[in-house]
């Protein structure tokens, strides 16, 4: 699925909005992860990217369930989103051609690869900033359902 221009705008690094978004997983046997994400990117209108800084838990369901959802919630337009699709992680170590729908390791790790270049981390508001920045590589979401709604109604399905 294409992302809006709304959403790129949203999720694009350098944005200098105010959004808060989480990286939702599951395990095998269903045990959900929360991960607060405070940075994402857009690639090719239908991957999002972010940074994974120690987020072991997360990791560990990607491996054993490929699909994830990442949450959005944009306070000043009482906009919500939520992106669901498989999800993976590319990271150091991987060949620079590992591929993940198309999405190529080498081409990821070389732009995002490390992403206090892209969006110093302390452009981000204190209350999410993560406390230490170590990033193991870089979570690829490949959107293929977006559910949407405004603060004051309820949820509906985009695609």
């Amino acid at each position: 699925m294409k992302l809006t221009d709304e959403m790129r705008n949203i999720l694009k690094v350098g944005s200098g909005n105010s959004a808060v978004t989480y990286l939702t997983t599951s395990s095998s046997d269903g045990v959900c992860n929360v991960h607060l994400q405070p940075y994402t990117d857009v690639y090719q209108d239908e991957f999002i990217f972010a940074p994974d800084l120690f987020a072991q838990k997360t990791k560990i369901n990607i491996n054993e369930n490929r699909f994830a959802v990442l949450t959005v919630a944009h306070p000043p337009e009482g906009q919500m989103w939520a992106f669901r699709g498989p999800c993976n992680i590319i990271q150091w170590g991987h060949p620079p051609k590992f591929s993940f729908h198309g999405v190529v390791a080498g081409e990821v790790l070389d732009k995002w690869g490390d992403w206090g270049t892209l969006e110093p981390y302390d452009s981000v508001d204190d209350d999410i900033k993560p406390k230490s920045v170590g990033q193991r590589g870089v979570f690829v979401l490949k959107v293929e359902e977006v559910y949407s709604c405004k603060a004051s109604e309820s949820g509906s399905k985009i695609l």
